[in-house]
């Protein structure tokens, strides 16, 4: 695998991912999930010197507020079949790619359903890891379709006065560079929306920082 467009842009985006049964039965299991929490978060992370504060003049300015609202399988996150599941299809894998050992991981299954979306937000900082080299976004979804919403919207740093929009397709694994600080947003599911949506999101550390250069 080519990881040019990661150092670049900032993200590389690979389809089919997992095996076409592995990745049908994990989107069964989420769907069949009984235990899932409610996540409203509001937060003044774009104030000076926050963790959201960004350049573009098309961002969040510092007076406004941060939120996000969503779903968590908590109990399945903490599981054993699920941790070792993820370590084995996910973390392995990209830990030969990256040439890298990942030292720590804070990963989350998360649900949005209608009305739900994340305001633009940057992964570099996360508590649970010092310092966030990779971050993992894995779509699972009967069916998508563009004016469902919760399309992840992702610019190229900080600075970017543009913004690309990724549809999140069945089995597609959004890989981010999160030295890069590519902020990115969740847009609105919209009400009309047939499929409620399924990420893994992932924020790793790394035993040493990530080499950027494209030499």
């Amino acid at each position: 695998m080519d990881l040019r467009e990661f150092k670049e842009q900032g993200y590389i985006i690979i389809d089919d991912f997992l095996e076409k049964q592995l990745a049908s039965n994990l989107l069964s299991k989420l769907k069949n999930e009984k235990n899932w929490f409610r996540v409203d978060q509001e937060r003044d992370h774009y104030r000076e010197g926050g963790p959201f504060n960004l350049k573009s003049k098309y961002f969040p300015g510092t007076d406004e507020k941060y939120f996000q609202n969503s779903w968590r399988a908590q109990e399945y996150e903490k599981s054993k079949n699920w941790r070792d599941f993820f370590k084995n299809k996910f973390l392995d894998v990209l830990s030969d790619l990256f040439t890298r050992t990942f030292v720590c991981d804070a990963t989350y299954i998360i649900k949005y359903q209608a009305k739900d979306f994340s305001r633009i937000h940057t992964d570099d900082l996360r508590g649970e890891v010092n310092r966030v080299d990779i971050g993992l976004l894995y779509y699972l979804c009967d069916d998508w379709k563009w004016d469902w919403g919760g399309n992840l919207m992702i610019a190229k740093n900080e600075n970017d006065l543009e913004m690309k929009a990724i549809l999140p397709i069945h089995n597609r694994l959004i890989i981010l560079n999160n030295q890069k600080r590519c902020p990115h947003y969740i847009s609105h599911v919209a009400e009309y929306a047939k499929n409620n949506r399924f990420t893994v999101a992932s924020f790793i550390g790394c035993d040493k920082p990530l080499d950027n250069s494209c030499e």
